[in-house]
């Protein structure tokens, strides 16, 4: 699906390459610059595998990054580059739902602090970013899926709609969540005692009982989130 640069560019509306007043290289011509690299093109051909969807990733990460509101706030602009170029290679190759499985275990992974009682260290302005693209593509493709996605869900309780509903919102709490990288507890055990307590604090339940329903709450959050971006939500 070969796409013309230029008609591209028009399309999106994207700014070509000037100079600022004092004759100095703009954001547009660094850019630009970056595109043009051989070795950009080299990266983008080994993640697509394949020259037509390599050269479409690379227009579709000029176009996104053009129109970005503050360029001064990116501090590696050719890093920022491969990023994006990444993100839409995946996208390009229906391969979001790959990429969402390690997003969210990176997310889960990160819930506590580190040794010592010690924070993550803040991620750079670039993973921020592409994985903030990332995370609303799966926020559009869970709400135009949300009713079929939920009626997968096992119905596990002896309301078995209820069950699969308090599913879908951890499931959805979680990619909003991500969105801003803050600590979520979609689906620890206290949410989702709160959110359905008739099945996750049933009296007279077994500990051992109580402790399979949440780990089987868990995996069904998870395998609806590994649901949620197909090829068929990419290309209409």
């Amino acid at each position: 699906m070969k796409i013309n640069l230029m008609q591209t560019l028009l399309h999106w509306g994207c700014a070509l390459a000037t100079t600022t007043p004092d004759g100095s290289l703009d954001f547009q011509q660094e850019l630009l610059a970056i595109m043009r690299d051989p070795r950009i093109k080299s990266l983008a051909r080994r993640w697509a595998r394949d020259p037509d969807v390599a050269d479409d990733a690379i227009q579709a990460a000029y176009c996104a990054l053009a129109r970005v509101a503050d360029p001064d706030a990116i501090v590696n602009l050719q890093a920022y580059f491969r990023q994006v170029l990444r993100h839409e290679v995946y996208h390009l190759c229906g391969q979001l739902g790959a990429l969402l499985v390690d997003n969210f275990a990176d997310l889960i992974d990160t819930r506590h602090d580190g040794p010592c009682g010690n924070a993550p260290a803040p991620r750079p302005l670039d993973e921020i970013v592409v994985t903030n693209l990332f995370i609303q593509d799966c926020l559009e493709a869970f709400a135009a899926r949300r009713q079929e996605l939920t009626a997968a869900v096992p119905g596990r309780s002896l309301d078995p709609h209820r069950y699969r509903r308090v599913i879908a919102a951890a499931a959805e709490r979680l990619l909003r969540a991500s969105l801003t990288g803050d600590v979520s507890d979609a689906d620890s055990n206290p949410t989702l005692r709160a959110a359905y307590p008739d099945w996750f604090a049933e009296p007279g339940c077994p500990a051992n009982t109580y402790h399979q329903r949440f780990r089987r709450a868990r995996v069904d959050v998870h395998d609806l989130l590994r649901a949620t971006v197909t090829r068929d939500d990419l290309y209409p």
